[in-house]
């Protein structure tokens, strides 16, 4: 059973080139959010009381104080997508440092 998740996270950023501790759960929460206000719900954008509920809070005052200006992102989808492709010239050795570890073993 997986009881500190951190230690995993940590195994697999450093092995990618990052400090352990450097990459956090919290990070990901983080890129979620801001990526989940970036979409659409039933074609009009997503309400932040939406994202406020899968994120656990009662109120939208988080979400609207931290990621606010989410809302004036004009790109918007209808999932929430996150494209390698779109990230590689700015993390090509650590991608690559992955790859090869995850191919050798």
């Amino acid at each position: 059973m997986i009881r500190d998740l951190r230690k995993g996270m940590n195994a697999v950023t450093t092995r990618a080139g990052w400090k352990p501790g450097e990459i956090t759960l919290k990070v990901f929460r983080h890129t979620y959010t801001s990526a989940r206000l970036q979409t659409l719900d039933r074609g009009a954008p997503v309400a932040p009381w939406t994202v406020a509920r899968e994120l656990g809070h009662r109120s939208t005052e988080m979400v609207e104080r931290v990621y606010g200006h989410m809302g004036q992102v004009r790109h918007r989808g209808e999932h929430v997508a996150y494209k390698v492709e779109d990230f590689a010239d700015a993390l090509g050795e650590r991608l690559e440092a992955l790859h090869t570890g995850a191919t050798s073993g």
